[in-house]
């Protein structure tokens, strides 16, 4: 199973917009102004730890689904794991 990830926008959002002008596919702005993360589990992404590095109100989270922890923005492997190789049929 490959890993994939939740995210999470806190009540802590000062609803800047900064994630969905820096990560549209990923977070979006109602109407409210609230910042809406997307729908359902996504795969790693470093463009995603650059967005919860520039929250001004440090109200993203990462869950990494697979251990159901946090994901470590700060750690250089946190990014993204390769992929794995797939067998090529001929």
């Amino acid at each position: 199973m490959s890993e994939q990830w939740r995210i999470t926008v806190q009540k802590t959002c000062r609803r800047s917009g900064i994630c969905a002008a820096a990560a549209p596919r990923y977070f979006s702005v109602g109407e409210d102004h609230r910042t809406r993360p997307a729908a359902g589990p996504v795969d790693p992404d470093p463009e995603l730890i650059d967005v919860v590095e520039a929250c001004p109100a440090e109200a993203i989270t990462l869950t990494d689904l697979s251990t159901g922890r946090p994901v470590d923005t700060a750690a250089p492997e946190a990014a993204v794991r390769p992929p794995e190789p797939r067998e090529v049929r001929p």
